[in-house]
């Protein structure tokens, strides 16, 4: 395991995925795991330090880089879009699908391809974590519209400036991941907080996460 100073990248999970690992018993198995937009690994490695197989997804290849020098050599690290859903190569069936704040960075067609690979990829009873955000988060309304509850998002702070963004309400996210990606008795956290980026305090940020099993 890596010193804290030697991880490169973000250097912490998610609180949520902290959350889901240890309260769902995962630590208590092994099994193989994927992430989309795992940028640096940062919450891969929770599970590669329990001996889980890794595999993450990303459209950035410097982000890939980072990773593989947190997870080492053996992690599986793919570079591409989800918006074609999973890329080529996932051939293990997947125990647990982590989607961190992705499903926000696509339309609507990108999020019905990966619903549709993210099943076709689950083994029996796999575990699947999702973490969008909300119409009450602040960006919503900043930049141009793109469709609705989407806009290009001009938030220069956030680093998001340029990127399309998809936001839900509380009741459509629930009838997407119930209903698309085939979950049953989702738990489900309504997140407010403040953030710190780039030397501003960021208020109003919100988020919906929902963990569940996949369908059988």
């Amino acid at each position: 395991m890596r010193a804290l100073k030697d991880i490169q990248g973000l250097k912490f999970p998610d609180d949520y995925i902290i959350r889901h690992f240890y309260k769902t018993g995962l630590q208590n198995r092994t099994g193989h795991v994927l992430e989309v937009g795992c940028a640096a690994g940062n919450n891969l490695m929770l599970y590669a330090d329990y001996g889980w197989q890794v595999t993450g997804v990303d459209i950035l290849p410097e982000a890939l880089a980072q990773a593989r020098h947190n997870l080492g050599p053996d992690a599986q690290l793919i570079e591409a879009s989800a918006d074609d859903g999973l890329p080529a190569g996932i051939t293990k069936p997947v125990d647990v699908v982590l989607l961190p704040n992705v499903l926000c960075y696509l339309r609507d067609g990108g999020v019905a391809a990966l619903a549709k690979t993210v099943r076709a990829h689950a083994a029996p009873g796999a575990s699947l974590f999702v973490r969008t955000r909300l119409i009450d988060d602040y960006r919503y309304g900043k930049g141009e519209p793109a469709g609705p509850d989407s806009f290009i998002l001009d938030t220069v702070e956030t680093g998001e400036a340029g990127l399309f963004h998809r936001f839900y309400s509380r009741d459509a996210l629930v009838d997407l991941i119930t209903g698309a990606f085939g979950v049953v008795n989702p738990s489900i956290f309504h997140i407010r907080f403040d953030n710190h980026q780039a030397g501003q305090l960021i208020a109003n940020n919100s988020d919906l996460v929902i963990w569940a099993e996949m369908a059988k």
